[in-house]
């Protein structure tokens, strides 16, 4: 499951870098993307502080690829990541989510909590994150390097860290009301603690919603 080291950080971070989409976001309604509008986004531990770790784009394409770089051995740890400021999936009910999905090639096999997609939970229907789903690379082995939480039947999920589904669809059956919440966004992380060796990651074919959905 899920090292969270990067939790309070880089959730502070990424509610910063949204201060610009979240007006849309904060109707409770989901946001139609212009083209153009939905490009992929880096943040790294070396640019929040206190951490290491570099995320970098390669060329301009909305999916990718990226770089993630946690071979600095910084003695706090490194964590590098991708999202998109104005997701489609803000909203959203779990249900109706049809894309959450990445390709990624590593120096390393990945081990719980070294890559993973991770989705902000609303459970009351008032736009507020109150829990994560962590979905974990290790748990979701795919085909060839291809994550795709929607429609791999076998694609373990950590909520809230602790309660476990084997995949999306159990996990829409079980919260059929849960909805992506709206002052967060999903976002793909790559984590190094500091009893681990370096790793260096790269993630493309980045998906998280598309127009509406």
């Amino acid at each position: 499951m899920k090292k969270l080291m990067f939790n309070a950080v880089t959730v502070a971070a990424l509610a910063a870098a949204l201060a610009v989409a979240m007006p849309a976001m904060a109707a409770g309604t989901p946001v139609s993307t212009p083209p153009g509008q939905n490009k992929l986004l880096c943040f790294d531990g070396t640019t929040d502080g206190g951490f290491g770790g570099i995320c970098t784009l390669i060329g301009k394409g909305a999916k990718g690829p990226a770089t993630l770089d946690n071979t600095d051995s910084n003695a706090a740890g490194d964590y590098s990541g991708v999202y998109i400021a104005n997701t489609t999936l803000s909203g959203q009910l779990l249900s109706k989510v049809t894309q959450l999905s990445y390709n990624y090639t590593g120096t390393t096999v990945p081990t719980p909590g070294d890559l993973s997609l991770n989705v902000p939970l609303d459970t009351n229907n008032d736009g507020v994150t109150d829990l994560y789903a962590f979905i974990d690379a290790a748990y979701d082995p795919g085909t060839g390097g291809r994550v795709d939480v929607i429609h791999d039947v076998v694609c373990g999920i950590y909520v809230g860290g602790t309660d476990f589904y084997p995949n999306w669809a159990a996990l829409v059956a079980a919260h059929p009301t849960w909805k992506v919440a709206t002052d967060a966004v999903p976002f793909v992380i790559a984590e190094r603690t500091p009893s681990e060796g370096p790793a260096f990651w790269t993630v493309s074919n980045v998906t998280l919603g598309k127009g509406g959905k």
